[in-house]
């Protein structure tokens, strides 16, 4: 039966001809019997696909791990399915899901709404009820927003995180580098970090698209330029992993990096890598995904011209061995005009403005966060250095 259901799958998937009936199999035979048919639908959404049959696969499983009262599947398999739903809905597949009707689908999505509300407001709650909630009001007030329960948002039209704002923290996109307790660690390594960025820059082929695994339109949505043009990278961390290939080969750096205060989210942060724009590129426009961080660059290799750009903020030209630390929910960009690469050690880091108290709580919730909307988040991933 596992294989007639995996058969059902696959079909669905695909949306060959007649996969309607197929769905109607899934759905009939697991909710007559059988955990380990669902166990089946959970490893096939568990891999990377899209499309509307993948979507429609979600919403069932969305819907019986709801009624399990399995939360985190549910909302993670509702966004999924939102992700990958198409401009229109197959009438027949949603009669066979039970949300045929447009009202039983809007209180479906009503109920996933509050059940989104709810579970994230809980994360909160789990490490929050050991604080008064003067000392984290403002996670508080972003999850508010987040959630478009309350406007909450920047007097800055250029600033716009892609995921989630905190209110009252300093702000103007530049800061004073002085003013962040990391920043004189890395310009007195300075020598060293710069040296051994020279010694991974005699090999580049151990240099990979800063971008990942994205696809060429993907890339060129963030680069353009000559017909060279790229951002490429050698990575310490990425979204909290740490590259231990990268680390044994940049000793003097990865000792430093280890003695700092990074940021650090399961999944998430840090993000450290040696940062490299090609000659004659271009990094278009863009913006971080949340002001809880900063980003903190150490230039380490700058050739003549070379800046970065907060939209209606100011350019700042890149000197090297001075540091520079910037809130990238600024929309902001890059150029190298020069023929030689440019060269910065990056890396995000926590908002110097952020208690230990709002670093915990936020941290828990964007853990919350990831666990159901996880795609949002994370670009494609690079291959390992």
């Amino acid at each position: 039966m596992v294989d007639e259901v995996r058969q059902s799958l696959n079909s669905v998937l695909a949306q060959t001809d007649g996969w309607q009936k197929s769905l109607k199999h899934i759905v009939q035979s697991t909710r007559e019997s059988g955990t380990d048919r669902l166990e089946v639908i959970d490893q096939l959404l568990a891999l990377e696909g899209s499309g509307p049959g993948l979507s429609y696969l979600a919403m069932a499983h969305a819907t019986w791990m709801a009624h399990s009262e399995q939360a985190t599947s549910a909302l993670n398999s509702w966004n999924r399915a939102a992700r990958n739903r198409g401009d229109t809905l197959d009438a027949e597949a949603m009669g066979i899901l039970g949300l045929g009707d447009e009202q039983l689908f809007r209180a479906m999505s009503s109920k996933m709404r509050d059940l989104r509300s709810n579970y994230l407001k809980q994360s909160l709650k789990n490490v929050s009820h050991l604080y008064d909630l003067n000392k984290y009001f403002r996670i508080s007030r972003a999850l508010s927003g987040y959630l478009g329960e309350a406007n909450v948002f920047s007097s800055y039209a250029t600033q716009q995180p892609k995921v989630i704002y905190i209110p009252g923290l300093d702000t103007g996109g530049f800061l004073d580098p002085q003013s962040h307790p990391i920043v004189p660690a890395l310009k007195n390594a300075f020598p060293d970090i710069q040296a051994e960025f020279d010694e991974v820059m005699n090999n580049q082929q151990v240099l990979k698209p800063f971008m990942g695994h994205a696809g060429q339109d993907d890339l060129k949505t963030y680069v353009s330029g000559n017909e060279n043009a790229s951002w490429d990278a050698f990575f310490f961390y990425r979204h909290g992993t740490r590259f231990e290939a990268a680390q044994h080969r940049c000793p003097k750096t990865s000792k430093v990096l280890e003695s700092i205060d990074l940021c650090r989210i399961d999944g998430q942060s840090p993000e450290i890598c040696f940062s490299v724009l090609q000659p004659g590129s271009r990094i278009e426009p863009h913006f971080g995904v949340t002001n809880a961080r900063v980003v903190v660059h150490l230039p380490l290799r700058v050739p003549n011209g070379c800046y970065l750009e907060l939209t209606d903020v100011g350019r700042h030209f890149w000197k090297e061995g001075e540091p520079l630390v910037f809130d990238d929910t600024f929309e902001h960009s890059a150029l190298n005009p020069s023929d030689k690469p440019r060269g910065i050690l990056l890396m995000d880091a926590w908002h110097p403005n952020l208690s230990m108290v709002e670093r915990e709580v936020f941290s828990n919730l964007i853990k919350a966060i990831s666990a159901i909307e996880r795609d949002q988040f994370l670009p494609a991933e690079p291959a390992n250095v």
